[in-house]
């Protein structure tokens, strides 16, 4: 009995052990799974959290394009294998052909062609959709845009030059999707110069939380500046479209041009479904780096949206501090310092590219204004690309933004009526340009038929209804309008026209901007001395000598037109643009450009132009009688007995040599090259003659001399010393083709294009004036002929080939990179000379 109440004893021990054993390990097995549970909640948060908060990509490459108004495009089933396949941006209409009518009607399109037209592209979405918004932005596409996304209309866009955003969520799905995108460029009126047709800027894809700051939602200011001290005032619009009502964090940050954080403050509320709630916040920047034109200093706003305790969006926007006033005696004040702009006007395109808008294009240009010594740009006559504002911030490049040209249907079709759509296209325009350090002024408008009618009340009502409508939401800057250069009640080419008092517009606008009618200025500034005038429109026609007709002390500064030849608005075929700009349309320096540069820089300079004045010629247009005198730099006169030049310079005297002989020393008028321009002394002024207050007429240096093959050149002096030559060689025949790209290495991105100088020379390297052989081109390795062009505005080849022929000796090569890194071997080959090669790197640079 004992025995067998041992056994049972040791069994029931035993199980007691085995199943103490089984519950031990099995609650660790528990608690590991626990664990893991927890570890991989955690971690899921943690990835979760560690997601981007908003992705913005660039939606550029690999769309179908065809023309015509073509039948369920939009259809995903639609067949495009036989469409184009194309890149953006994209200007559908710049390859051709030019079109000469009988009546001219299209010269302000440049004699390109209007089209309809469409684009397709499959966009592949790789990630969950049911939680994120998902946007298009366009940034531009001409005109009357439709956009579908898998068969369905979600935008209407008839303005072809603003950018804006299409919030595809409703119908976007996880893996592909078809964009398609109509335009109708046919309407004859939609511009007066040539505007492009297509998408020509970029397309962006942006993702983001359902809570997250709204599209261009950023508003920054800065009221108050010292030197100590910089007050800083931000509104944010947050979108919440969540189902539910959200308590929103938002923690805006203020980030110094050294990447330092300088000022934070952070903000709660409570944002419905629905609902855009503006943040109003206030920071103050301690010793302040400003932004001016030598010292171009940006900060950042960093805006982070909070909910739920986890980051739900990320946002910056870039600013500068400074401070804008316009006084009636001294005219602009950058940072309480007296700034005469020296501007020019430019439009969209960019030449041999059509309004294909490429950054390196539009860089490109703006280095050649600044080298000129321009520190302002006019925006004629519509929004811009946002790039050019974003290099003239980064610069130091005053811009005046302008938004309308007439005030018409124009921009929106031909039966759309410009008052149910304007408030719109100036909203947009506002909210994207507002924050842009560079942009120092508002214009609504250029020359419009208002201001000429009796009908429309001489255009005060329009005007003052747009100038408070600026003011209302963004009240930091000051309003104009280009006038048109008539006078009272639209009074122009009559007999009473000089004894007519000022348009009734220019009391209704905060600045006065007037096109070719600086000289009227003395007179309304002394009957209205609050009156502060900008002269628009400059001619470049009479050498650019209106720099010398207005007051440079009281007055804010001129905007020559224009900067740069521009496709349309031609005076009629063969002429397929305007042909009288400062440089030309290549971005190469006419002999004209140094003489601009004479009176904007102040870097010594001097230069040759050779002319004859025989070839002056003058067109009567928009009320003023334009001159303009052909220049050349070269030296190659055979049959004349004696050669007429200038020499342009901004330093105090000029020597000419010929062939080793002196011709003379001529001095520059001593007030031309003074230095600082922005003031007078008393002794500069002229009370018996206030019409011509101003700079001293610069007699420029104007020479005969006799010419004989060589070498002549220039000297220019600053108290006796030599700062500057510059010297012309005659050519002699035609011996090989010389390619000089701009850059030899660009970006692999498929979006770099590198600008190549092709050059007909002699066997010296002397560029041959009068050469006009066809160059082929050939390009192999990673990159393509983008465009072809040269200065010859009456020429009727295209601009999408691989030839073209030099005009005086010169032509442009263009080439775009493709986004596969590697060389890039280009030729250029002529008949009966010796061909020209060149290498150029693309490589993938850093952002």
């Amino acid at each position: 009995m004992l025995l067998k109440d041992i056994k049972t004893y040791l069994s029931n021990l035993f199980r007691s052990i085995v199943f103490l054993l089984t519950f031990i390990v099995m609650t660790r097995i528990r608690f590991f799974i626990f664990l893991m549970s927890i570890s991989f909640v955690l971690n899921a948060q943690s990835q979760k959290a560690s997601l981007p908060h908003r992705t913005s990509t660039l939606v550029n490459f690999g769309w179908k394009h065809a023309f015509g108004e073509i039948s369920g495009a939009q259809d995903p089933g639609f067949d495009d294998s036989g469409w184009s396949t194309v890149h953006l941006p994209h200007d559908a209409s710049i390859a051709g052909p030019f079109v000469k009518d009988s009546l001219n009607a299209d010269r302000k399109n440049g004699f390109l062609p209007r089209r309809k037209g469409w684009y397709r592209k499959w966009l592949k979405v790789d990630f969950p959709v049911h939680d994120k918004k998902v946007f298009l932005e366009f940034e531009g596409v001409y005109r009357d845009a439709r956009v579908f996304i898998n068969g369905e209309m979600l935008a209407h866009e008839l303005n072809g030059y603003k950018n804006f955003i299409v919030d595809i969520t409703p119908v976007v799905q996880e893996g592909n999707n078809l964009i398609a995108v109509s335009y109708d460029n046919t309407d004859m009126e939609s511009s007066r110069w040539y505007n492009g047709e297509g998408i020509y800027r970029d397309v962006i894809l942006h993702v983001t939380n359902k809570v997250h700051v709204d599209y261009n939602g950023t508003y920054i200011r800065t009221p108050f500046v010292t030197d100590d001290l910089a007050k800083v005032l931000i509104d944010t619009e947050i979108v919440n479209d969540e189902e539910d009502s959200s308590e929103v964090t938002l923690k805006t940050e203020i980030i110094a041009p050294s990447g330092q954080v300088v000022a934070s403050v952070t903000d709660v509320a409570p944002i419905g479904s629905g609902e855009v709630y503006i943040f109003s916040q206030k920071a103050t920047v301690n010793n302040p780096l400003r932004w001016d034109l030598n010292s171009p200093n940006l900060y950042k706003v960093r805006s982070v949206v909070m909910t739920d305790g986890r980051v739900c969006d990320t946002y910056e926007s870039t600013f500068g501090i400074r401070t804008i006033e316009f006084d009636r005696n001294k005219g602009l004040l950058l940072n309480g310092r007296k700034v005469l702009v020296k501007g020019v006007n430019i439009h969209h395109d960019l030449g041999p590219l059509g309004a294909a808008a490429f950054e390196r294009g539009y860089a490109r240009r703006l280095e050649g204004l600044k080298k000129l010594g321009c520190n302002a740009i006019r925006l004629a006559h519509n929004p811009h690309d946002k790039f050019i504002l974003e290099w003239c911030d980064r610069n130091g490049m005053l811009v005046m933004d302008e938004a309308f040209d007439k005030w018409s249907d124009q921009f929106f079709g031909q039966g759309n009526d410009f008052n149910l759509h304007w408030q719109e296209s100036l909203t947009a325009f506002i909210k994207r340009d507002r924050n842009h350090p560079s942009v120092f002024i508002w214009s609504v408008g250029n020359e419009t038929h208002q201001q000429r009618s009796p009908r429309y009340q001489f255009g005060v009502p329009m005007m003052k209804k747009m100038r408070d409508f600026i003011h209302s939401f963004e009240p930091t800057r000051k309003v104009t309008c280009a006038l048109h250069p008539s006078r009272k009640s639209g009074a122009y080419r009559t007999k009473n026209y000089y004894r007519e008092g000022p348009p009734e517009m220019e009391f209704y606008m905060d600045v006065v901007s007037t096109n070719y009618r600086e000289e009227f200025w003395p007179v309304d500034k002394a009957d209205y001395p609050q009156l502060i005038f900008i002269l628009s429109e400059a001619q470049v026609g009479n050498l650019g000598n209106e720099w010398f007709n207005f007051n440079h002390q009281n007055s804010v500064g001129l905007f020559y037109w224009g900067g740069t030849d521009y496709l349309g608005e031609s005076f009629g075929w063969p002429s397929k643009g305007w042909p009288n700009g400062i440089i030309d349309w290549n971005d190469h320096w006419k002999p004209f450009s140094y003489y601009i540069q004479s009176l904007f820089s102040e870097t010594p300079m001097v230069h040759i132009a050779t002319f004859n004045p025989n070839e002056e010629r003058q067109k009567y247009w928009n009320e003023v009688q334009l001159r303009y005198q052909p220049m050349f730099s070269h030296w190659n006169w055979e049959g004349k007995d004696s050669v007429n030049l200038y020499t342009f310079t901004n330093c105090q005297e000029v020597e000419l040599f010929l062939n080793g002989k002196s011709l003379g020393i001529r001095k520059v008028p001593e007030l031309y090259y003074t230095k600082n321009i922005e003031g007078y002394t008393a002794e500069e002024y002229d009370p018996d003659n206030p019409v011509n207050t101003g700079p001293a007429m610069h007699k420029y240096l104007e020479w005969t001399v006799p010419w004989e093959p060589g070498k002549i050149w220039a000297v220019s002096r600053i108290d006796g010393k030599e700062v500057a030559r510059h010297q012309l060689i005659t050519a002699g025949e035609p011996f090989r083709v010389v390619l000089e790209p701009d850059r030899s290495q660009i970006n692999a991105d498929g979006l770099d294009l590198a600008y190549l100088t092709v050059k007909v020379v002699d066997k010296k390297g002397v560029i041959v004036p009068d050469a006009d052989h066809n160059i082929r081109f050939e390009v192999k390795g990673e990159g393509t002929i983008a465009a072809v062009g040269s200065a010859d505005v009456l020429s009727d080849e295209p601009f999408v080939s691989n030839e073209r022929k030099v005009f005086q000796g010169k032509a442009l090569l263009i080439i775009r990179s493709t986004r596969t890194p590697g060389e890039i071997k280009i030729k250029a080959m002529a008949d009966g000379l010796r061909e020209g090669r060149v290498t150029i790197s693309s490589k993938k640079l850093p952002k």
